[in-house]
């Protein structure tokens, strides 16, 4: 049962991403499962090459770190090392315990190659869970507005 629920809080993030982005009159496809790294495929509705974009979404994404203070964080394997690219970007989202919450979820767009430099850190320190984090602080860059302002230049290079 555990790993149903699982699979629909992953489902639930990948279409709350896909019905963002397309509010932003971007095209959002959803490929078949199986595509490795790629749970969106986004482009320009005047065309241009397409970004995929790996969803990961977490229902208690938020945490603290002795050194670094309050952070956000999501399971993210160490395969994503392999996959640095410029049109792979990854759209972590906090469910905010969203819908029986009040708050919305929280959607941040990360280029891949912050991802793999974090995950690197993390192999490099021999973490037995491996999670993609930040600092609360700094992820307002990559937060809602302000991340879909960095993928959508990303979708103009």
């Amino acid at each position: 049962m555990k790993r149903s629920a699982t699979a629909l809080v992953g489902a639930s993030g990948e279409h709350y991403v896909a019905a963002y982005l397309s509010a932003f009159q971007l095209i959002v496809a959803m490929p078949r499962a199986g595509i490795p790294g790629s749970d969106l495929f986004v482009s320009k509705e005047k065309g241009g090459h397409a970004l995929r974009v790996q969803v990961k979404t977490g229902t208690q994404a938020t945490g603290k770190i002795k050194d670094e203070g309050d952070i956000y964080r999501w399971a993210t394997s160490y395969a994503v090392i392999e996959r640095d690219d410029k049109y792979l970007w990854y759209a972590y989202v906090y469910l905010n315990d969203w819908p029986n919450g009040e708050k919305l979820p929280e959607v941040f767009l990360v280029p891949s190659h912050l991802v793999v430099k974090c995950m690197r850190e993390c192999r490099a320190n021999k973490d037995t869970w491996p999670y993609f984090w930040m600092r609360v602080k700094d992820a307002n860059k990559y937060k809602g507005r302000a991340g879909l302002k960095a993928f959508l230049n990303a979708l103009q290079s």
